[in-house]
């Protein structure tokens, strides 16, 4: 992970080699040293400017010539996201493709750290936890709010557009609707990493005969989130939130808010490629429901593992990281093949 204040770097980088029409930047090469001249300098300035929404002067580039002084300068002049402190680094350093692992129905990032070494050595693993986990915060309302928070986030950690977005339960969806956002900015297929994901438009985020979503279930959801809320916000005003019963209901106004934004939502579908890891339990519905949803421009590779649901991740962790290792080498090689496939 980028230290504070370097993540533009990353950005940074990409429009130095832009413009100085090189293969690739270093966070420490010098803008001069590689040939840049006043022409360079005024385009790339601007190019900067466009990216960060931010008014530069040409000379700036005296004092920040490479991409790491750059990007500190751009850091101290754009505010940080406040969703920010919602990306939780597991693993990896500045030049390793990170993954951004997106929270189940808990909201908690503590999922991602069970994730093998093989995985954390390769990739710079940035969990995302939920907002509305931690002491007085207020959970997003809306798929569309949380899944913008979660894109914007990653990229003022990381100073780069997410390429491969995972997500476990329900962070499947969330997974599903930042790389569209991505997609969108970029043009690029992302890569997106399901493990045991609820059906796109389930009502009841599970396998259910009837898994509509009714007027009456909306109902019921509705009181959940209401009834959880109160009691969360009445032992916090009267000095309890910080107690296990404070903590304890401070989770379930969280998931009840969750669940709310979540039912019966469809993603977008759009050029990507997938990887689903189902338990045997919602295997036979997931992979169904998912290739009725997937366009034709999106790929979608899936694999059942024994199992339930509940306990699909810890019976299956080596073989999981296994898939999502060979997922992404496969795809590396793809786009080495055929760089320019959207």
């Amino acid at each position: 992970m980028p230290p504070p204040g370097d993540g533009p770097a990353h950005a940074i980088a990409g429009i130095f080699a832009a413009e100085l029409k090189v293969p690739a930047v270093g966070f420490d090469d010098n803008f001069f040293d590689l040939g840049g001249d006043s022409l360079m300098a005024e385009t790339l300035v601007l190019a900067v400017q466009k990216r960060f929404g931010v008014k530069l002067q040409t000379s700036v580039l005296l004092e920040a010539q490479t991409p790491r002084e750059f990007g500190r300068l751009i850091a101290s002049l754009v505010p940080e996201h406040p969703a920010r402190e919602l990306i939780v680094p597991v693993s990896g350093s500045v030049g390793q493709e990170p993954i951004a692992m997106i929270h189940g129905i808990t909201g908690s990032a503590l999922f991602a750290n069970r994730f093998s070494r093989r995985l954390k050595e390769k990739y710079a693993i940035m969990a995302v936890r939920g907002m509305g986990t931690e002491p007085g915060e207020t959970p997003y309302s809306t798929m569309a709010e949380i899944g913008t928070n979660y894109f914007e986030a990653f990229i003022s950690v990381t100073g780069r557009h997410p390429e491969v977005i995972g997500g476990i339960c329900v962070g499947g969806l969330l997974a599903i609707e930042v790389g569209r956002l991505s997609h969108e900015a970029t043009g690029k297929r992302p890569a997106i990493v399901l493990i045991d994901p609820p059906s796109p438009g389930s009502a009841w985020l599970k396998p259910m005969p009837d898994d509509r979503l009714t007027e009456r279930r909306r109902r019921d959801i509705v009181r959940k989130v209401v009834y959880w809320r109160l009691l969360r916000d009445t032992l916090t005003t009267v000095g309890f939130g910080q107690t296990r019963l404070g903590r304890h209901l401070r989770k379930k106004a969280y998931k009840s808010a969750l669940l709310q934004a979540a039912a019966g939502f469809v993603p977008s579908s759009y050029p990507c490629d997938i990887l689903i890891l189902a338990s045997s339990e919602w295997g036979a519905t997931t992979v169904k429901d998912y290739k009725g949803w997937a366009s034709n421009k999106a790929s979608v590779k899936t694999v059942v593992m024994p199992g339930t649901h509940n306990k699909f991740r810890k019976a299956n962790m080596d073989a999981i990281d296994a898939e999502i290792l060979t997922f992404l080498s496969a795809r590396s090689e793809a786009a080495r093949e055929n760089p320019h496939r959207q």
